[in-house]
């Protein structure tokens, strides 16, 4: 088995600790530390404003291009709306990561939707069992997506309509 890297961006320490927690007991599966260092105010998933916000989605890129991750877990405020900036970001600075977006239970569908057309494989909701990130992990790393099957039915549908 092939270890896979890991990080997460995470600004919430407790949730960053619980994930980290859950990912640690993974067999092949080497967890990259201190993505977004503490005290650090870049804002992962939110719509970018200002000149000042750019900075932060570069220090993030620069520091996940840095570490080269395989697969990035990274929170997903759906308080903004946005254009996805850290997403485009990625994409074209880190081709090779592959991004999870943690969300919570008031994930708007839409927006999540949207994350996944901007080059998101997948979302999972921070409180998901253990189990299920190690899963996530896994399944992403061989080139599938992770989502719900909700998600896929209405992913179904725009591909259809």
């Amino acid at each position: 088995m092939q270890t896979v890297t890991v990080a997460i961006a995470d600004t919430n320490p407790g949730r960053r600790a619980k994930l980290e927690q859950s990912l640690q007991g993974g067999q092949g599966i080497k967890l990259l530390t201190n993505v977004i260092p503490e005290g650090s105010n870049a804002s992962v998933g939110h719509q970018l404003e200002s000149h000042a916000d750019m900075t932060s989605v570069e220090e993030v890129v620069a520091r996940i291009r840095q570490l080269n991750p395989r697969i990035l877990f990274i929170n997903f405020d759906q308080s903004t709306g946005g254009d996805f900036a850290l997403l485009g970001a990625l994409q074209r600075e880190c081709p090779e990561t592959l991004v999870v977006l943690l969300t919570d239970k008031s994930a708007q569908d839409e927006q999540i939707l949207q994350a996944l057309a901007n080059g998101a494989r997948g979302c999972l909701n921070h409180e998901a069992d253990p189990f299920y990130f190690l899963k996530a992990v896994r399944v992403v790393d061989q080139g599938e997506i992770w989502v719900t099957r909700k998600m896929l039915g209405k992913i179904m549908d725009k591909v259809l309509h």
